[in-house]
């Protein structure tokens, strides 16, 4: 069984030959593989039989993403982050980290509406996807979603970083239309 019928069995509620697999791993990890290792991501997940993939999606063309005075850049959602580096075992990693989720302070649904900084799905190019879904398609493995954390798809991911982790999570409890204000927003941009 390959991993498109396994996968595909799995969705449908049906049994396959085995819980279809998944793989992440960080940059450090990544840069392990080639290193120590001598693989690349691909061989290893190949090796592996990981059964689902990940393709980069479509090409960012929207407005230059800004970049703070202190270095901190915004993202598509208008949230910013920065450069965090940390010693690691093989030397340093680096990572990005939110510095103050921009919607932190809204106490209404206007001021969510009103927001600046919702992206738009204008703003991507989406004319090479069908060729990289193509190229999974040919191993026989599955495209899961693409990109990197910010256009998963996901809408409870860019609802934390917007919001913050623990508002979004009391809003959905005590004030509910802010939290769907937010995820309408996101859902919205990812069904365009």
């Amino acid at each position: 069984m390959d991993s498109r019928e396994r996968t595909f069995l799995a969705l449908d509620r049906e049994e396959p030959d085995r819980v279809p697999i998944d793989f992440w791993m960080s940059s450090g990890f990544r840069r392990k593989l080639e290193t120590q290792l001598g693989v690349t991501e691909e061989e290893f997940l190949d090796a592996h039989d990981v059964d689902l993939r990940y393709i980069e999606g479509p090409k960012y063309v929207g407005p230059p993403l800004r970049r703070l005075p202190d270095g901190t850049q915004e993202d598509i959602w208008g949230v910013p982050r920065r450069t965090v580096t940390v010693p690691a075992a093989d030397g340093m990693e680096t990572y990005q980290e939110l510095t103050e989720p921009p919607l932190a302070a809204a106490s209404t649904v206007e001021e969510i509406e009103s927001y600046d900084h919702w992206p738009s799905p204008d703003w991507y190019d989406y004319r090479r996807i069908e060729a990289q879904c193509a190229q999974v398609r040919e191993q026989g493995r599955v495209v899961v979603f693409m990109g990197d954390r910010l256009n998963r798809i996901a809408q409870l991911k860019p609802a934390m970083y917007l919001r913050g982790i623990e508002a979004i999570f009391a809003d959905m409890v005590l004030q509910p239309e802010l939290a769907r204000a937010i995820l309408a927003r996101i859902r919205a941009f990812y069904s365009e």
